[in-house]
């Protein structure tokens, strides 16, 4: 019965803000999830994880990175319903910068392209589709099985092929690699059956499959982060590629993964506010 609840309250919204439009329905989301972020428990992680990440932020000042966070998280879920209009040429909406660290490396195909769940995660893939390239898309599929579909639906309208994580998934990756093709994931979330990896000083179970992929079929990676400018102002960002030379050299998953957490943690670091902070990254 919660299930159907959640997914019935989501659902309207989710027509509601068909209704209203990208600015309107970013704002409402926004302000909705403020007013559930000010009772909701899982601020208690959120507290928790900024202890760790800065510890010597102030009490007040993890508040005011939280009130901030809620309401960002907030216009992503209100900003969802819009995906497959928002468009690449669009500069009001986004900035793109170096293309080509994302085009180049991806022509040649077996690419692994990463981000972390940082501003709005869902556009670093929009300029990769909109100029006519595939990508299949590694994700952790939501408990409520009725919302898993509507996003599923949400992110296949905009041009995502999607893999869900697990066994079966990862023998998708595989024929996905061995057909010289390409592969997306966020590599912030916690792995119980990972392995433990520093990440801001800290230990934290961290799935090794980007390592594994990397190294059995010789792939380049592509950093890449969307960053929320003001409003529904975008910044989309690819890095330089991280060439195979380099990864073989770092030799080992654990090495890898290590050395891609310096990005993630360079993002968070520059944008507390816009990272998923309530996320038990750290716990057991």
């Amino acid at each position: 019965m919660k299930n159907y609840i959640e997914f019935f309250f989501l659902y309207v919204f989710f027509i509601f803000s068909k209704i209203i439009g990208l600015k309107a329905s970013s704002f409402c989301g926004g302000v909705l999830l403020s007013i559930y972020g000010i009772f909701s428990k899982k601020n208690i992680i959120g507290m928790r994880n900024l202890s760790i990440v800065f510890p010597g932020m102030s009490k007040k000042e993890k508040k005011i990175v939280l009130k901030k966070m809620w309401f960002h998280f907030g216009r992503v879920v209100g900003e969802y319903p819009h995906l497959n209009t928002i468009n690449i040429n669009n500069k009001s909406i986004l900035e793109i910068q170096n293309i080509e660290n994302l085009l180049d490396p991806i022509k040649k195909g077996n690419c692994i392209f990463f981000s972390a769940h940082i501003g709005n995660w869902e556009l670093s893939s929009h300029p990769l589709i909109q100029n006519n390239y595939k990508i299949s898309f590694i994700y952790r599929p939501p408990n409520n099985k009725l919302v898993e579909n509507l996003l599923q639906n949400i992110r296949r309208n905009y041009g995502v092929e999607l893999i869900k994580k697990g066994p079966k998934g990862a023998k998708e990756c595989i024929k996905v690699l061995k057909k010289k093709g390409n592969l997306g994931m966020l590599i912030d979330q916690k792995m119980n059956d990972g392995i433990a990896i520093n990440f801001f000083k800290k230990n934290a179970m961290t799935a090794t499959a980007i390592a594994k992929l990397a190294l059995k079929f010789k792939c380049d990676l592509i950093p890449a982060y969307c960053i929320r400018k003001k409003g529904v102002s975008f910044k989309v960002k690819y890095l330089e590629p991280i060439t195979y030379k380099k990864i073989k050299k770092l030799n080992s998953e654990k090495e890898i993964l290590l050395f891609l957490n310096t990005y993630v943690e360079s993002w968070i670091v520059n944008n507390p506010e816009q990272w998923i902070w309530i996320h038990n990254r750290w716990g057991s």
